[in-house]
């Protein structure tokens, strides 16, 4: 009895990993995430920034009305072809919707910024 409940546990924790979400990668620059995960940060109705680091791409911070604070991250690293993005968001019970509203306020900063791209200068009288 002890060696099956032994077994099932030791099979259990070499199975775990196997479920761990992967990391969101964004067909954008480092840059370009950074400066929306930024902007989604600056919210204070939303999140409280407890730390952020501009040049390593992270930030610490906790989500505004929690009944009990956690300090979540959120972590860039290039991936060549775009930006993976390593979030982690601690709630309380099975529901995420810390995590997704996170994922939507950035969605919805990345969408702004990328149609509030600066238009082409206009041409200088006399030049064509």
């Amino acid at each position: 009895m002890y060696k099956t409940l032994v077994a099932v546990f030791v099979l259990f924790f070499s199975v775990v990993p196997a479920f761990a979400k992967p990391h969101d990668v964004y067909p954008v620059s480092c840059d370009v995430l950074w400066s929306a995960v930024k902007d989604t940060l600056e919210n204070p109705k939303d999140y409280s920034v407890l730390g952020m680091s501009d040049s390593q791409e992270k930030a610490a911070f906790a989500v505004v009305g929690e009944l009990t604070p956690h300090t979540d991250t959120v972590t860039l690293t290039d991936e060549g072809s775009g930006c993976a993005m390593d979030l982690k968001i601690v709630q309380n019970g099975s529901d995420n919707s810390d995590e997704r509203g996170f994922r939507k306020r950035l969605n919805k900063s990345l969408a702004k910024m990328q149609t509030e791209k600066p238009a082409k200068p206009a041409a200088a009288p006399g030049q064509e």
